[in-house]
């Protein structure tokens, strides 16, 4: 993850003694060796250009592995999560007895008001286990940053993580202090913005789902590679210029942006770390453009942490200054209402005021990796999504009225809900650029989606990175690798939609569509999307969809003439 190192390497043999006699008269005097008696091992220097400069990574790699013994974070969140059962237990003891009861209502509340009001108890103890395990992964990463005394939900949760921590085994205690080492160790190490933001995400990607595998399942948590987020971010910022005529781009006063899913805070700390906004526009733009929700407690604090150094960062600030644009929250619960609403966020009050003021701006640009989760698959897991009236019925008379398909419930996956939410949201003048399940682009039960997004938008750009893992045969070989890698079975694809408010009632959108190609490994595409940097630098090839909404294999139009053998309505009769 460096970039500051050089191209020599020191190959340097270790200096060594042969046994010698000692000349020392009594026991403890010193051991001395005759001058013949030493020798020392030559020192080598390899010079490494151009073509061997693969040499230099290969040597790197495999001095950190024989380097002591690593322990990777798969392993540690396989220990870790049985210390947060073992913590979900210790709470529940303590507050049967009384211990911490207030403090412990006041969090219950204040996640119900401000994410879901069908938070349970039992879910708010398993956030504080949660959040006490990681909290001071926080101080591991960001050394001598003072986050929990500003942020307000941390303010509001400080006394209750207090004394589950003085009723924590000891033992649990030192595993939990070697694995914050671990951190530690591997974020100092790092001498780029870049890097360090790899770190948390690979942090986040290789432990959270491991430990917390309930949560990752359920809200479909998976963290973006930093290639795709830096194209999304940099293609915003073009087609900013190029459709707008905005020069300055996401830098540009006026241009409000929201990362409605923000995770660890990545995409728009690689908006703030991309050199797009100058240093005389991130001030403002960081207290007044910049927007973020997150509604799982861990995801949330670490973002929070992640864009404040970013900023202090580029700013070269060193007074604290509190990113105020992020939400802890449930975006798909935002709406008008929310703004004027007096009785909510009572518990969680400066977050609260932070989710009135979201919803009352004019919102330009949505960024992000929206979940993408249907549900649970075994009923018994009592993890089922949560669900969004007014989301669903506008899809309904959206997406879903224009499906052909009777199976319609993939509609109604939260990546697609994501889209309605979105939608619905940013101004007329506006652009939505996601990276998601690519599953619409030629489902067939996904016919309304397309031909709704092919009705609202005036421009759309498509770049379809495969990866599908639900397939087999050779069509499992061209899919291939997945930029996410293991993080999802799903085809992905980056999604650019292109607003205008001028546009002609009825007028289509213009679709591009560029697929990244076949038999590619995950490396081999993120490769590509970092060479193109953008979307203005891609081949894009434009399509015509079809009367029924395909973009890709358009259907035989003849096929519905067919005499049916049987159909559902029919199921069941003798005539």
């Amino acid at each position: 993850l460096n970039k500051g190192r050089g191209k020599r390497i020191v190959v340097a043999g270790v200096t060594g003694k042969k046994k010698g006699k000692r000349t020392g008269k009594n026991k403890g005097d010193e051991k001395e060796n005759k001058p013949d008696d030493t020798f020392i091992q030559p020192t080598l220097e390899f010079d490494f250009e151009q073509e061997l400069s693969s040499w230099t990574d290969g040597i790197l790699v495999r001095t950190v592995q024989k380097c002591g013994d690593r322990r990777y974070w798969e392993d540690w969140a396989k220990n870790i999560a049985k210390i947060a059962e073992r913590q979900i237990t210790a709470i529940n003891a303590l507050l049967d007895r009384g211990v911490g009861l207030e403090e412990f209502q006041l969090f219950l509340s204040g996640l119900r008001e401000n994410t879901n009001p069908a938070i349970s108890e039992a879910d708010a103890i398993e956030m504080l286990a949660q959040q006490f395990i990681s909290r001071p992964v926080f101080n591991a990463l960001f050394e001598k940053y003072q986050f929990a005394e500003n942020n307000p939900v941390s303010k509001t949760m400080n006394d209750m993580l207090d004394i589950v921590h003085d009723n924590t085994n000891a033992a649990d205690l030192r595993e939990l202090q070697r694995f914050y080492h671990s951190v530690k160790d591997r974020a100092q190490s790092i001498d780029n913005a870049a890097g360090r933001q790899q770190v948390v995400v690979e942090l986040y990607d290789k432990f959270f789902k491991q430990a917390f595998p309930k949560m990752s399942d359920k809200l479909g948590i998976v963290y973006t590679p930093i290639p795709v987020v830096d194209f999304i971010v940099h293609s915003v910022h073009k087609v900013l210029q190029k459709e707008f005529g905005i020069k300055d781009g996401i830098g540009a006063q006026g241009v409000k942006i929201l990362d409605p899913f923000t995770g660890t805070g990545t995409f728009i700390v690689r908006a703030i770390q991309s050199g797009l906004i100058r240093r005389s526009q991130l001030p403002y733009k960081y207290r007044h453009e910049m927007f973020a929700c997150e509604i799982v407690l861990l995801a949330y604090y670490i973002a929070c942490v992640n864009v404040e150094v970013a900023y202090h960062g580029v700013m070269k600030q060193e007074e604290y200054e509190p990113f105020n644009g992020i939400c802890l929250t449930d975006t798909f619960r935002m709406d008008g209402n929310s703004a004027n609403d007096k009785d909510l966020f009572a518990a969680f009050e400066d977050n609260g005021e932070r989710v009135k003021n979201l919803c009352k701006q004019d919102i330009r640009v949505i960024i992000g990796n929206p979940p993408y989760s249907e549900g649970q698959e075994n009923a018994n897991d009592n993890n089922q999504n949560e669900s969004y009236p007014y989301l669903n019925e506008r899809i309904a008379k959206t997406y879903a009225a224009g499906a052909k398909s009777q199976l319609k419930n993939s509609l109604y996956n939260s990546y697609i809900l994501a889209f309605r939410w979105a939608s619905d949201r940013i101004t007329d003048d506006g652009i939505l650029a996601f990276v998601t399940n690519g599953s619409y682009i030629d489902n067939n039960s996904m016919t309304g989606f397309r031909q709704s997004l092919m009705g609202e938008y005036d421009t759309i750009y498509c770049f379809n990175l495969r990866g599908n893992a639900r397939t087999s045969g050779v069509q499992r070989q061209k899919e291939k690798g997945n930029v996410f890698g293991g993080g999802t079975r799903t085809p992905i694809a980056i999604i650019i939609l292109v607003k205008k408010k001028n546009r002609p009632v009825g007028q289509q959108a213009t679709l591009h569509y560029h697929d990244i190609g076949d038999y590619l490994s995950r490396e081999q595409k993120l490769e590509i999307i970092q060479g193109f940097g953008n979307y203005s630098t891609i081949p894009w090839q434009v399509l015509t969809p079809d009367e029924h909404g395909d973009w890709l294999n358009h259907r035989t139009s003849g096929y519905e003439k067919f005499l049916p053998i049987g159909d559902k309505s029919t199921k069941g009769k003798k005539d």
